[in-house]
């Protein structure tokens, strides 16, 4: 595999493309799964539109897996959730336009939550 190979950045491509999948069939445990084992992959994706995007499927995933949470789990997940979307303002108040869009959507989803 990629990740006993070290190649590293294949192994976050690999990663973002099974996120995208798990994404797309709702399964919010196996990506919360996914996002903890892969780590940091940010580091790794050095093309600006993989790492953006991993950042808000990341996103995502904990506030959708916080939804059907309870207890400490629960926190915990909107924790991770809160930093990841902190970071995707950041890089809109800093200028990257192509953000923005992704923010909406995850400011949706704090609502539905009522958070």
């Amino acid at each position: 595999t990629a990740a006993s190979n070290r190649d590293s950045f294949l192994s976050a491509t690999v990663n973002l493309m099974k996120l995208e999948v798990f994404v797309f069939y709702h399964e919010w445990k196996n990506a919360v799964d996914l996002v903890r084992k892969a780590g940091n992959v940010r580091q790794f994706l050095t093309a600006s539109f993989a790492s953006v995007r991993y950042t808000f499927l990341e996103a995502l995933t904990y506030l959708k897996a916080a939804q059907s949470a309870s207890g400490w789990k629960k926190r915990q997940m909107k924790k991770c959730a809160h930093q990841t979307i902190h970071l995707i303002r950041g890089w809109a108040k800093h200028g990257n336009v192509n953000v923005v869009h992704y923010l909406y959507i995850l400011d949706a989803e704090l609502a539905v939550s009522g958070w």
